[in-house]
């Protein structure tokens, strides 16, 4: 993928710039830019292309990273092509925080000092909604909840490497559903390390709600519909699992897009 830096710190772009090739087999094109002004000019210039994702800072001097934001939407929403996958880097948390980059108009969002596992996660999965949108017809699910398409042997090469990079990623995902004002989020497909989390066998977790798994409070649960029936991102969520270990859990729900289609879908990645 193409993937713009953009942050007024030139050492934490050099970090990032190496944190994300870390080791990975296939390399992605990184571009950078100090400020906001910057970058916007980069691009409508033509000195780099439109990125297909764009990692930046929150404060940063001239525009914040809400403000870039806002404006890359509002430049490139209606172009031919693909609107950016944008990330904010922040050093606060929470849920306040999450919806005002939500707001702002970003697909995603990652605590400072980044994490190299967490980096590679979040870029897995703009990877494959990136796909998704290209394709504009996702692989459908077979009853075992495999790609279809996958085991049919139909995909193209980088469809198939981003199959199997989700199958056999270290992070725990799923694929749930979130349909009606009280969604049971029920599991499609869940990978082998989903399994491994939470103890349970893939077979055991399909056709589970969330709920079944997490101890969730009625005001949590109020939250995440809040985002569900947005069809918004809800990002690195801390949570108490029934079956935790000596460790602290957290969900990230990501929506999955089908053009202007309502959100029925959500990939849930399970972070430790």
């Amino acid at each position: 993928m193409h993937i713009l830096l953009i942050d007024d710190s030139s050492s934490t772009r050099s970090l990032l710039r190496t944190l994300i090739n870390s080791g990975q087999s296939q390399r992605h094109d990184i571009s950078e830019a100090a400020s906001g002004e910057e970058a916007l000019q980069k691009v409508e210039l033509g000195e780099i292309s439109l990125p297909e994702v764009i990692i930046m800072d929150i404060n940063m001097g001239g525009m914040s990273g809400y403000e870039l934001c806002r404006e890359f939407r509002r430049r490139h929403s209606g172009s031919s092509s693909l609107v950016p996958y944008v990330i904010i880097v922040t050093a606060n948390e929470g849920v306040d925080v999450i919806k005002q980059v939500l707001d702002a108009g970003a697909n995603d969002y990652m605590p400072k000092p980044v994490n190299v596992k967490i980096l590679h996660v979040r870029l897995l999965v703009a990877e494959r909604l990136i796909s998704h949108a290209k394709s504009n017809d996702g692989p459908k699910q077979n009853g075992n909840g495999l790609a279809t398409a996958a085991t049919n042997g139909t995909l193209g090469p980088r469809e198939e490497l981003i199959t199997s990079a989700f199958e056999h990623s270290e992070a725990p995902m799923a694929v749930v559903e979130a349909v009606g004002l009280d969604p049971t989020f029920r599991i499609l497909y869940t990978n082998e390390s989903m399994g491994f989390t939470t103890k349970f066998t893939s077979e055991q977790l399909i056709g589970k709600s969330l709920a079944d798994l997490e101890a969730w409070t009625t005001e949590f649960i109020d939250m995440v519909v809040g985002f569900v029936s947005r069809g918004a991102l809800l990002s690195y969520v801390p949570m108490w699992t029934r079956t935790r270990q000596d460790f602290q859990v957290y969900l990230s729900f990501y929506p999955i897009r089908h053009g202007d289609d309502p959100i029925t879908h959500y990939l849930v990645i399970h972070h430790l």
